[in-house]
């Protein structure tokens, strides 16, 4: 997404809006937490919807109209308490669902990109879209404004790749307890969620690696994109279980992957890019050689 400059210009985008982010999106850091961010990503898409089909999508009964899966790119800290202006567009649309782009901005600056594929689900696996959806969404294609410039919207996404198929067959693993707050309005654990789950793995997996963030550390990480994929969806389990590894280490980044388990079944996976950042000039840096001798032994096979 970041590589296509038409997505950080807002006239791109349909139904511009605004954003109030809340004290309660800040983190430790002082800016607005990763989590948080898709989560207004979350609502711009709801927004979209809700103005294309009509009513409340999401109330209706029959197949849902659910994330299938969405990725992130982080372009900038956001700040609080400044509004977010906010665009979306259709890049697509076939019988299984449709793909979604949306962005927000801060001071004149592209702060995020989100892409998100929805599709029908019905008992916890994918459906197809019911046809008047499929006809509105195909009728707001049509009226949609070309892009500036005869740019052209890529609809390949980056989701994660496939890892071990049970929890206990990954390097390391933890659990998660769910809470009331996980399901959303669909019954369903929300895409909030898993992103959330996401987050506290790959934190917690840099503590174990490489002790915790109070200043001792020569090098930091900050998140630079996140993809997320829902395999099954219903209601939260009691406790999750989490399994976390390495996919990846770069010269200056690494991607820590995780599953999201049920018992016995993945219900998601999710892949995060960390840019490694000096702690003192706040700019990306060399992953120590040290760095690298601690990760080597939870890295994942590759496929």
């Amino acid at each position: 997404m970041k590589n296509e400059p038409w997505r950080r210009q807002p006239g791109a985008y349909a139904l511009p809006g605004t954003l109030q982010p809340r004290f309660t999106d800040v983190d430790m850091w002082q800016h607005i937490n990763n989590v948080a961010q898709i989560g207004l990503h979350g609502e711009v898409l709801q927004q979209w919807l809700r103005a294309t089909l009509g009513g409340d999508p999401w109330r209706r009964a029959g197949p849902a109209l659910a994330v299938c899966d969405n990725a992130t790119d982080f372009l900038a800290e956001a700040q609080y308490p400044a509004p977010l202006a906010t665009g979306a567009r259709l890049l697509g649309v076939d019988a299984d669902g449709l793909t979604l782009g949306t962005a927000l901005f801060q001071n004149d600056q592209c702060v995020g990109l989100h892409q998100t594929r929805l599709g029908g689900w019905e008992g916890g696996r994918p459906a197809p879209l019911p046809t008047d959806w499929l006809a509105a969404l195909q009728a707001a294609q049509a009226a949609q404004a070309p892009l500036p410039d005869g740019a052209t919207a890529s609809l390949a996404g980056t989701p994660p790749q496939p890892g071990p198929a049970h929890a206990d067959a990954w390097p390391w693993q933890i659990s998660i307890g769910s809470r009331f707050a996980d399901g959303d309005g669909q019954g369903h654990a929300s895409d909030f969620t898993l992103a959330r789950c996401a987050e506290q793995g790959r934190v917690q997996f840099l503590t174990r690696v490489f002790g915790s963030e109070d200043g001792t550390r020569s090098v930091g990480f900050m998140v630079a994109h996140v993809a997320l994929r829902w395999l099954h969806r219903s209601r939260a389990p009691a406790t999750w279980q989490l399994g976390i590894g390495v996919g990846r280490v770069g010269e200056r980044s690494l991607a820590v992957r995780s599953a999201l388990f049920d018992g016995p079944l993945c219900v998601a996976e999710s892949n995060s890019v960390m840019v490694v950042i000096d702690h003192t000039t706040r700019r990306p840096a060399a992953l120590p050689e040290a760095a690298r001798a601690q990760l080597a032994g939870y890295q994942l096979p590759q496929t």
